[in-house]
């Protein structure tokens, strides 16, 4: 099997791969039937993400029904079937024998599994019942499947090219309770009652009930009992990925990178028992190398906004965390599911609605483009690695697009060596506070969810229009990285203990922030730049561009076409990558046109250092 690990450099994690850095630039689909494998090897890919999964059950079991997996490897227990991922493995090397396998494992139980262990599942609305994702049932039984699995593949043709792992679980694969209610059944009171015990030195907990999550006109969370309930259900999942993620490197001889979806604190979903706030769990744990999400779903993924992070993806390169981001960006090519695969799924899933739907891609190839260039743009200015999502297979399926894609992959690759020279870099932080989520209401005005505008999501959203990049950090890294920055700002309005510490901490070194409030939740960027402006910080471009800086990169997109004007903190030597035509030059200021709906993007050294 091949080696791999995460190294710094420069505070930027990489990918190694046998002791050599690597593009972390990846494929995967979820469609086998409909991938275009070949097209991503011909355009220099070499990583690629195949799915495999435990069982067929759906693995949107709240929502929709969706599985897009027609063999579960373990629904016979005595005769495991590993056809389905190792028909696409054996397609890739085919093509091409030098290709880089990372197994992307659904570990979810198969139905027999459920049936046999009736206190140890959570009712669903579209899948029957599933394992409670803190379960120490699932955590054992899912362990010895996983091990059968890392067993089997170490064991074939193809473990030489296997490089990595990500393993998946709960609703979507992304961690999520299969319930979306934090698991919150009468299984769950064993456990939670141990949590308190081990946690308060108290006995006889009960359950609190689900209507006490729910938001009723106060912003604020009354139920200590709840709030209690909210942190260990997160909790609880934190610590059931850490326990798969130890058994892949104990098979693997700690040898290889393992990754998962996890810690999506700017996607909340509207539910505070979403799962997915335990990321503080996980940050130091030696057993995960890579955090992953999609990029963000707001308005549909609109131009002229930034399609922001869903995790604190600074604080994973401080802790030395690979961001490994998901980029299903929609195309003109984009279809619905239900022609992609006919007659397999109902007409009431996934719908497209001629561009007010998230699967809805652009009417054009060129838009398209766009598209890819606004997220590049994004992930390259945040020194985070990439895999495209080709979910129903044939998205990216024109030369236009791939050729645009072999574009970036060649840009990664040259940024796999050291590279030399001072940087732009962001004057100002955004803080995560996750556990914060105990103190609001599922469905409150103060959250948001994928497709709606509320507190936390909009203001996110919002820093994106505001002229001048910035990073994104969990409230505990506060001492480490505040004196960096000359100003703060604080989405989370009705902070946690930690969140109160790191305000306490920009008041005691005289560093400027900006708080939403459970009032006023939502902060605009008309008022976020103007608080910025005042305080001295360096906006580069007027409302609403979305402005890139990181890396060793400059990047600039803009819904409304025409000339643009940046104005740069410090005299730089800029080289055009694309979307605008102008010379290679040192300059402390640039004009340039953009496209409606465009993105240009430049590499930038800093001169005067």
């Amino acid at each position: 099997m091949l080696v791999s690990e995460v190294r710094l450099n420069r505070e930027r994690p990489t990918l190694w791969i046998d002791h050599r850095p690597v593009a972390a630039m990846a494929y995967t689909t979820y469609f086998e039937e409909r991938s275009r494998y070949e097209d991503f090897l011909d355009a220099g890919y070499r990583i690629f993400f195949v799915n495999a999964s435990f069982t067929d059950l759906p693995i949107n079991s709240e929502k929709t029904g969706f599985t897009p997996f027609n063999v579960g490897i373990f629904e016979d227990p005595d005769h495991p079937d590993y056809s389905e991922f190792e028909d696409a493995v054996y397609k890739i090397l085919k093509k091409t024998p030098d290709a880089i396998i990372f197994p992307r494992i659904y570990i979810s139980m198969p139905k027999w599994w459920v049936d046999q262990n009736p206190d140890e599942v959570v009712p669903t609305k579209k899948a029957g019942m599933r394992e409670i994702l803190f379960s120490d049932r699932f955590r054992k039984d899912g362990g010895d499947l996983l091990r059968k699995l890392i067993a089997h593949v170490r064991s074939s043709d193809y473990s030489d090219r296997v490089g990595g792992w990500q393993i998946c679980g709960g609703q979507t694969q992304e961690w999520f309770f299969p319930d979306m209610k934090g698991g919150l059944c009468a299984g769950a009171e064993k456990y939670y009652r141990r949590w308190i015990k081990e946690t308060y030195g108290e006995d006889h907990a009960t359950l609190p009930a689900y209507d006490e999550f729910q938001y009723r006109g106060n912003p604020r969370q009354e139920s200590e009992n709840a709030r209690r309930y909210c942190l260990f259900c997160n909790l609880g999942v934190a610590e059931s990925l850490d326990y798969f993620a130890s058994i892949v490197k104990e098979e693997t001889n700690h040898t290889q990178i393992v990754g998962s979806f996890y810690g999506y604190t700017f996607e909340s979903n509207n539910t505070v028992l979403f799962g997915s706030h335990g990321l503080r769990r996980l940050l130091d744990s030696p057993n995960l190398d890579f955090f992953s999400s999609p990029n963000a779903y707001t308005q549909n993924r609109a131009f002229g906004i930034d399609w922001a992070d869903m995790v604190p993806v600074d604080s994973l390169k401080l802790h030395g965390k690979l961001a490994f981001i998901e980029c299903d960006i929609r195309t003109y090519l984009t279809t619905s599911i239900q022609r992609a695969r006919p007659g397999r799924y109902p007409d009431d899933i996934y719908k497209t609605a001629n561009g007010t739907s998230v699967w809805e891609g652009p009417p054009t190839a060129e838009l398209s483009r766009e598209a890819l260039r606004k997220c590049f743009a994004h992930q390259i200015s945040k020194a985070s690695a990439v895999w495209w999502f080709d979910m129903w297979g044939g998205w990216y399926h024109d030369p236009l697009l791939m050729a645009e894609l072999k574009s970036m992959k060649e840009i990664y690759d040259s940024e796999a060596s050291d590279k030399d020279g001072a940087w732009l870099t962001p004057d100002v932080a955004v803080f995560a506070d996750e556990t914060a989520y105990a103190n609001m209401l599922s469905e409150s005005p103060q959250l948001s969810g994928h497709f709606t505008r509320g507190g936390v999501n909009t203001t996110r959203t919002e820093m994106g229009n505001v002229g001048t990049p910035y990073d994104l950090f969990m409230v505990e890294d506060a001492p480490t990285v505040l004196s960096r920055y000359r100003a703060a700002v604080f989405p989370f309005p009705i902070p946690s203990p930690a969140g109160e510490r790191a305000l306490a901490l920009c008041r005691s070194l005289k560093i400027p922030y900006l708080c939403a409030t459970p009032e006023h939740s939502a902060l605009s960027a008309e008022e976020i730049r103007a608080f910025l402006v005042e305080h001295g910080v360096h906006c580069y471009s007027e409302l609403p561009n979305v402005v890139y800086a990181g890396n060793g990169y400059f990047g600039l997109h803009s819904a409304q076409g025409g000339p643009k004007s940046v104005r740069f903190p410090t005299t730089v030597h800029l080289r055009p990558v694309f979307g605008a035509d102008v010379p290679e030059q040192t300059c402390d200021s640039l004009e340039f046109d953009l496209p409606e709906n465009g993105t240009a993007l430049f590499a930038v050294e800093l001169k005067n250092q």
